[in-house]
């Protein structure tokens, strides 16, 4: 059985634990590196708990997929991003991806926002399907990847419904 869970303060070190894992199996499709993650301090990873709103994906009492939603640098307190998405390889298509994203409109919709964006390697096209899947749309908006400058990446965009 499949859950998602926000994850609270005292569930740092799975989230470390994961996104260690996430950037050893699947190096370059992240902004950071397994170096710069490792040497976070308990305190850096708390504090990134308490900025945004972190997902994990749980099977048989283990971790097996992460996501987060943030407000981008410079935005509205109506927008929100999703980061860092990665789910554990032998979980891939086994509706991990979509649980994940679920919860993370739901919590923005929650809260207020009334949309959510994200960037997708040009390159990654099953992620590129997933969260097509699930009502982002291509806008347009190209830039280059940060640890890759020679591979483009594009910023998807989900507007959310609200209440009348």
């Amino acid at each position: 059985m499949l859950r998602v869970e926000r994850v609270g303060c005292g569930d740092w070190t799975a989230l470390k634990e994961l996104r260690l894992r996430a950037l050893e199996v699947d190096a370059d499709a992240f902004g950071s590196t397994l170096a710069d993650e490792r040497a976070r301090s308990e305190g850096s990873w708390l504090q990134r708990i308490l900025v945004g709103a972190w997902f994990l994906a749980w099977a048989a009492e283990q971790a097996v997929g992460v996501a987060a939603l943030v407000a981008p640098l410079g935005s509205s307190t109506e927008e929100r991003q999703l980061d860092a998405m990665w789910v554990a390889p032998d979980w891939r298509g086994r509706g991990v991806g979509e649980a994940l994203i679920s919860a993370a409109i739901g919590h923005a919709a929650a809260h207020g926002a009334t949309s959510v964006s994200l960037t997708v390697a040009d390159s990654n096209e099953r992620a590129r399907g997933l969260y097509q899947r699930m009502g982002f749309r291509p806008t347009g908006e190209r830039s280059p990847r940060p640890r890759d400058r020679h591979q483009m990446r594009e910023r998807f965009g989900l507007i959310l419904a609200t209440a009348s």
